[in-house]
């Protein structure tokens, strides 16, 4: 854990302001242990972050292949528009 909690001044704090060293020495511990496990590593981010661009890809090769398929039914609905309007004209 980073330099963020010091456990000895935490304990020294809580002596001078009336507790027993031996309260004191548990509730610092107590408190070192709470915080240690709220915090998120480095390594926990970039796997996290791995993840998710994991799935951006996947969603974006999905929303191309909708797009081509969108595309591709369009360009037929208008060669048989542009067919049928061509065998009215002649």
């Amino acid at each position: 854990m980073p330099d963020n909690f010091n456990t000895v001044e935490f304990m020294d704090t809580l002596v001078e302001g009336g507790f027993p060293e031996k309260q004191a020495k548990a509730l610092a511990a107590a408190m070192f242990q709470l915080i240690d496990s709220h915090l998120v590593t480095k390594s926990y981010l970039d796997m996290r972050l791995s993840e998710v661009r994991a799935e951006f890809r996947a969603d974006m090769a999905e929303m191309k292949f909708g797009l081509i398929q969108w595309m591709v039914g369009i360009m037929i609905v208008q060669t048989g528009a542009t067919a049928v309007l061509l065998k009215l004209i002649n």
